[in-house]
């Protein structure tokens, strides 16, 4: 899994294995240190909700990504286009998110 952070933007991308772990139930952890300063965790879930949702804190958050949408996506891989979700800010703009699967990872599968 890989994690962008720029500005209000979160992107995640992942593989088809981490896809396939995801449909089964199975959270997406990772963390990234910055330095000595701190240690950012995070999880991304499947969640039989109809929105995507993030909570947590800065040091640690989790990600819900609606399962029906990623067994949409799943199902016209490979493709570039991924889900994009933006999710409410308090008094803050709205935070987005773009959640894809590895292209060159879903074509390599598919080569004979």
């Amino acid at each position: 899994m890989r994690v962008q952070l720029e500005n209000d933007t979160i992107r995640v991308r992942i593989d088809e294995d981490e896809l396939a772990e995801l449909l089964d139930d199975v959270a997406l952890l990772g963390s990234t240190a910055f330095g000595r300063a701190f240690t950012m965790r995070y999880a991304v879930d499947a969640t039989n909700a109809a929105h995507c949702a993030l909570e947590g804190n800065a040091h640690e958050w989790r990600l819900a990504v609606p399962r029906t949408q990623l067994v949409a996506l799943k199902a016209r891989l490979p493709s570039k286009d991924g889900l994009v979700f933006d999710i409410p800010g308090q008094d803050t703009v709205a935070t987005t998110v773009l959640f894809d699967i590895d292209v060159k990872d879903s074509i390599k599968r598919r080569r004979p």
